[in-house]
């Protein structure tokens, strides 16, 4: 089976053996909980452990390509849409593993490294998180029966009298798979608890491990750490910047901002090409927009959690730039270009827009705030704008 998952490339694999899943899985949280915090004395950068850890496996007749292979399992069965909180507890667990693991020294040189398994760990922070239409409440029983018999509305009648339409049946599919997906808060807290942990993992690894030769996943780790940007809405006020104290992060936007920041680097490839594309993506938050089909964008509800995104979103632009001052001066311009021709054609978001430019403008010195005011002042003249 191990050979399988690896030939495979970690694709179209079958799943690891209900008995043996049961042996690990059986026991809650506990043999992954167990296994990170035997593993982290070998990944300590003081190398706390006067152990070699390949030799220990060897000593023990354990292949590191098994262990990654039922990793591999559990995160796979966590991202399914129909998994519960468990098997998604059990996939940020095993991703957070995987992460550590690549944190030890020596395990590029075992070849554990291998990309979709990489991709598919870095996904799990966001797709082990419940979608809104799957954050629901099992329908109680009693309710359930009140309502048999009663009449819904249905659609367009089948041509063919007795036998129900595809559609109709796929939908009442549907139904009945979101009605079996249940969440309680408790759950969805250990959930959100264990995203933390794993985004955590990760970050720790980041600076360790170089993406340079790997633009694929620095492209997921922009668009996965921007969405991550919004997953919650900071209580406190807090600033990111490289030299950031990890473990005193509080909340999963704080850790996304400074992932960003940490992929700015030139370990992970040209510094001004990944804060481009960075800022691209940013760019969509502060406007209170995300993409959708081909070119077109679709504006966002303004909510107070989407305002606290658009809010850290700038206070993240503005660290940038007072960090690297005029190596970014150029980018921002672009960027603030991008603010005035980019913004929704509605009164409201351009307040917030312009509240945001004139923000970020205050970042840049005499000469360049002058030269992009004279260049606003040529774009309002224009008869498209005006």
């Amino acid at each position: 089976w191990v050979s399988t998952v690896w030939d495979l490339n970690f694709t179209e694999v079958d799943p690891l053996d209900s008995l043996i899943e049961e042996k690990i899985a059986g026991d809650d949280l506990n043999a992954f909980i167990s296994l990170y915090q035997a593993l982290v004395p070998f990944a300590a950068e003081n190398g706390s452990s006067t152990e070699n850890i390949w030799t220990l496996f060897a000593e023990h007749s354990f292949c590191p390509n098994t262990f990654v292979a039922v990793l591999h399992h559990f995160v796979q069965a966590g991202q399914q849409r129909g998994a519960n909180a468990q098997q998604r507890l059990h996939a940020l667990h095993a991703a957070g593993l995987y992460f550590l693991l690549l944190e030890v020294p020596g395990s590029i040189a075992h070849q554990l490294f291998h990309q979709v398994m990489f991709d598919k760990c870095l996904h799990a922070l966001t797709k082990c998180w419940p979608r809104d239409s799957d954050v629901m409440r099992k329908r109680k029983k009693n309710h359930t029966q009140s309502n048999t018999g009663r009449n819904t509305k249905r659609g367009k009648p089948c041509r063919n009298g007795n036998v129900r339409c595809l559609e109709e049946i796929l939908e009442e599919e549907e139904e009945e798979d979101c009605e079996n997906v249940y969440f309680s808060t408790d759950e969805l807290l250990q959930l959100r608890n264990s995203t933390f942990l794993l985004l955590k993992s990760f970050l720790r690894l980041l600076p360790k491990f170089s993406l340079k030769e790997k633009p694929q996943s620095v492209q997921n780790c922009l668009q996965i750490f921007v969405e991550m940007a919004k997953f919650e809405p900071a209580v406190h006020e807090f600033k990111v910047s490289a030299a950031m104290d990890l473990n005193e992060a509080k909340y999963i936007p704080e850790l996304a901002y400074y992932g960003l920041r940490l992929l700015c680097s030139p370990l992970h490839g040209s510094e001004d090409k990944i804060l481009r594309r960075a800022f691209r993506r940013i760019l969509d938050v502060i406007l209170m927009q995300e993409s959708g089909v081909g070119s077109r964008y679709m504006i966002l509800a303004i909510t107070p959690a989407v305002i606290s995104a658009r809010n850290q979103a700038v206070k993240f632009i503005s660290s940038v730039v007072d960090e690297l001052k005029e190596a970014v001066f150029p980018l921002l311009r672009t960027f603030l270009q991008y603010i005035c021709t980019k913004v929704p054609d509605k009164a409201e978001y351009r307040t917030y827009a312009a509240q945001a430019l004139v923000t970020l403008l205050n970042r840049l010195p005499s000469a360049e705030f002058a030269d992009f005011i004279s260049w606003l002042y040529k774009y309002s003249r224009h008869t498209k704008v005006s």
